[in-house]
């Protein structure tokens, strides 16, 4: 039996998570929730799984049943705790991995923004104590998958598929006056809305571009994105011999989680098998990098490498967040993320970052990153 704590339990990943390991009551336990506000989802899952170990991240309950962030940090690095599901959306939670890394647990990240920010201190931590870091994303939990029994120096390079999202095929003219809701409106894949966003950006590949790098030690040069908008190859590799391995499956987040949860051995998903008749059509398409500059924002920023990462992470962040509050027009999202990235290359250049100066960094991003927006409205 596995005891796992969910980072996130109320979003998306942290329900589809709470599904598998109630599908596989055998072999998991929950011995704790965490959630940043939603009290009423979070209570509801604490009393049918009798979960004792519950925390609401925002401080704002007043019921007494829930435990202080530092309680609950205290539990995942003891020895009741096996796996730690990172499902919290952005940098929050940065320090609980990193705590959770250093006491050696398997640490399941969904979100991409840890690795994006940290992701050479939390994979060099992860050696050091033994930690497994495991990818439960779609794209790199595939490429965690076709890399198993590769030697790195049989690799040649690793292919992360796109679905181009709900603006496939559209040019920067056209993103003047999209809707939330269109953006919002992701053809494939059910997401929280942040994600959806960077779906809808292409940022999402940015930033798996940069969690790849870490997460394989890969340079920039062999990490490939190109768009497949069916969704069903997750990630290729391609091998020194020009054999290409892929992870063909139903779009279903609940078959990456299985496999981080089980992990080598395979549990229960609850996804339904793919139908390779039904899904005979495979297309791929070049990226248009010029009215969708998210990919060269993740190559200029490896470039530049120490804090700049984090920093487009943080720009990337408030942007998305002013779109979806109705504050900012869609194409703006880019026009903040360029800005912020050029003000730090020049002022602010860190090259070898403590996790505090990362985190400083990312503060002083989003402040950036505000100043800006006030300034050209």
């Amino acid at each position: 039996m596995k005891n796992v704590v969910i980072l996130g339990s109320t979003g998306s990943i942290g329900k589809s998570t709470i599904e598998v390991i109630e599908a596989n009551k055998d072999d998991f336990f929950i011995a704790g929730l965490v959630a940043k506000s939603n009290e009423k989802l979070l209570t509801e899952q604490a009393e049918k799984f009798n979960v004792k170990n519950v925390c609401l991240t925002d401080q704002t309950s007043k019921n007494e049943k829930f435990i202080s962030e530092s309680k609950m940090e205290d539990l995942i690095v003891g020895d009741q705790v096996d796996i730690v599901v990172a499902a919290i959306s952005g940098v929050v939670g940065l320090k609980t991995i990193l705590k959770a890394v250093k006491a050696g647990k398997r640490v399941l990240i969904a979100n991409k923004e840890p690795l994006v920010a940290a992701g050479e201190i939390l994979m060099r931590e992860a050696e050091k104590y033994n930690s497994e870091i495991i990818p439960i994303d779609s794209e790199h939990c595939a490429i965690h998958q076709c890399l198993q029994n590769i030697d790195k120096k049989d690799l040649s390079k690793v292919i992360i598929t796109c679905s181009g999202g709900p603006f496939l095929g559209k040019k920067q003219k056209d993103l003047k006056e999209i809707s939330i809701e269109d953006a919002l409106n992701h053809p494939v894949w059910k997401m929280g809305n942040k994600n959806l966003i960077d779906s809808a950006t292409l940022m999402n590949k940015a930033l798996e571009i940069i969690e790849a790098k870490w997460l394989f030690n890969l340079s920039s040069e062999e990490i490939d994105v190109i768009i497949h908008p069916q969704s069903i190859i997750h990630s290729m590799i391609e091998t020194t011999d020009h054999s290409i391995l892929a992870v063909l499956s139903e779009p279903d987040m609940k078959i990456c989680i299985a496999y981080g949860l089980g992990y080598p051995n395979k549990i229960k998903s609850l996804s339904k098998p793919l139908n390779l008749i039904e899904n005979n059509l495979l297309e791929f398409i070049d990226i248009n990098e010029i009215d969708f500059p998210s990919i060269k924002f993740a190559r200029d920023a490896l470039v530049s490498g120490g804090i700049m990462p984090a920093v487009m992470n943080a720009a990337n962040e408030i942007a998305v967040e002013r779109f979806i509050n109705n504050e900012i027009k869609f194409d703006l999202i880019f026009d903040i993320i360029e800005h912020v990235m050029e003000k730090f290359d020049i002022e602010e250049s860190i090259i070898d970052p403590t996790l505090d100066q990362i985190i400083n960094a990312d503060e002083k991003a989003r402040l950036t990153s505000v100043k800006y927006i006030n300034n050209i409205q």
